[in-house]
Parts: C-alpha cells; structure tokens; sequence
C-alpha cells in the first residue's frame, strides 16, 4: 500500500480501490482519477475528499459508509471502518463478516480513528424485523444493495432477506420471483436446477452442440459455458475458468456420452 501524507495524517492507500487514500481518521481521499490531471487538479496531494454517510436505523447510528469505485470501474458502498482497520493494521488479514465485526472503543461510530476501533466476535440474535425495517429492506433491495449487507446490517439471515425479496415473507405469501425453471425435461434434478440458471434462447431443433468455455482473453474472469440442446442454445457466465471446465465436463458426460451408451446398448 502506498503511503501519504494529506493534512497532516497518515494515509494508505485502499486495497481494492487504488484511486483512494484513507486516513488514520477514517478521512478518504481521492488521489488519481486514472486520467491525466487537469490544470486544477495537476500537483496537488489529492483531487477531492469523500463524504462519509452515517445513517439512523430503529433509532441507532450505523455505521458510516463511503461511495467508491473500485478497480474494476464498479460503483461500491463500502464501510469506512472496515477499511481504517485494514490499512492501519487492525484488521491485517482483512474481516470474516460471518465471525467478526468492527466496534468501537468509545462506542463513537464517528470517530473512526485506527486506535478507537476494535475487532470482536459476531453475535447474532433472533431479531424481530418492524413493518419500516422491512419497507427500508425493500428499498435496498430495489437499490441493489447484497442481500448479505443488508441481513447483517438488519441481524437476519440471508435466507430471511431473500424471503423477503421473493415475497414469501412479508408479502402475498406466495412467490413473487418464480424459481428458474429448465427449457426442457431432464431426469436427473440437480442437472435440471442448473440448466435451469442459463440463459435460454431458441435454436433450429436437429441442432447439437456439446458444451463447451468461451473464454474473453481481455479479462480471465469473464468465461461463458455455451451449449446447443433440445432446440435451445443455452449460456451461462462464470468467473472461475476450471470450475467452468469442470461443470462442462460433468455436462457432457450426462447429455452426450451416457445418451450416446444407451442408444448403442439398444442396437446391441
């Protein structure tokens, strides 16, 4: 991590987010733009310094959190604290969200100083949500926000939060999200679930096409598993290129070689 000196504190740069400084105060600074500076930015330490947002919630404060863009040119809302520990080494390996979480000393969300923050075991209760918890849930959940955010935030579960997006809970009580469904019948239930995550479009009926990873040689996460079966081409993106592999492989096996053995055993 790149080190600074702005306003008379330490900064580090952001793991993640390398066109940011933070501040042994919880201070974040943009420092690059990934362009070529204009003339009013060109030899200054940093271009501008971010707001930190601090939110009430059922009366509480919680924590505050900074609107960044990472490497990748994704926009992200990421917890100040969080990052001050992992710079200034209260958090060296960075944070287990399922084990631990940042507290503070003083018990000040706003002073977010390295020294008054402090690491300490998650507890996690059963937490009775309120019709305007479930109305700002909601609300997070049309912002895009991760469903694991948003349960830890409210001390749920995930699966709770995601009750709540499909309507289950809190709603009609019936699915307002209806569960993918496969494009054609497949005996086997675990390859019907997953078929049933691809993208689907129509194809001529007497064309076949064994799976196979189309990989993007600019960016070695973006693979895409493609497959022509039962008059649909089917896609799928996946990051992982030897799980990819592996997944085309067992695909394979079950659509093109066991098929291909049964009808030959039928000959024979």
């Amino acid at each position: 991590m790149s080190k600074k000196i702005i306003n008379n504190e330490v900064c580090y740069s952001v793991k993640g987010f390398e066109r940011y400084h933070i501040s042994e105060s919880g201070r974040i600074y943009r420092t690059d733009t990934g362009r070529n500076r204009s003339w009013r930015t060109k030899g200054k330490v940093y271009i501008t310094e971010l707001h930190v947002q601090f939110r009430m919630q059922n009366g509480k404060l919680r924590h505050g959190y900074a609107s960044l863009t990472d490497d990748n040119g994704k926009p992200r809302s990421v917890p100040v604290a969080t990052l001050v520990a992992i710079a200034f080494g209260v958090l060296p390996k960075g944070i287990n969200k399922k084990k631990q979480e940042i507290d503070y000393k003083d018990g000040n969300k706003k002073n977010l100083h390295y020294t008054n923050l402090i690491v300490k075991k998650r507890k996690f209760t059963n937490t009775k949500l309120t019709h305007d918890d479930v109305k700002q849930i909601k609300k997070q959940i049309k912002q895009g926000l991760p469903l694991r955010r948003i349960a830890l935030d409210y001390g749920v579960s995930e699966m709770q939060i995601n009750r709540i997006k499909t309507g289950e809970n809190w709603g009609s009580g019936k699915r307002k999200i209806k569960a993918p469904e496969a494009p054609f019948d497949i005996e086997d239930g675990r390859i019907r679930k997953y078929i049933a995550t691809f993208d689907k479009k129509k194809a001529p009926r007497g064309i076949k096409k064994e799976f196979t990873v189309k990989r993007n040689p600019d960016e070695p996460t973006d693979n895409t598993i493609i497959g022509i079966l039962n008059g649909y081409k089917l896609t799928l993106k996946h990051k992982n290129i030897t799980r990819a592999r592996q997944i085309v492989e067992k695909l394979n096996n079950y659509f093109f070689v066991i098929k291909t053995k049964e009808k030959l055993n039928g000959f024979f």
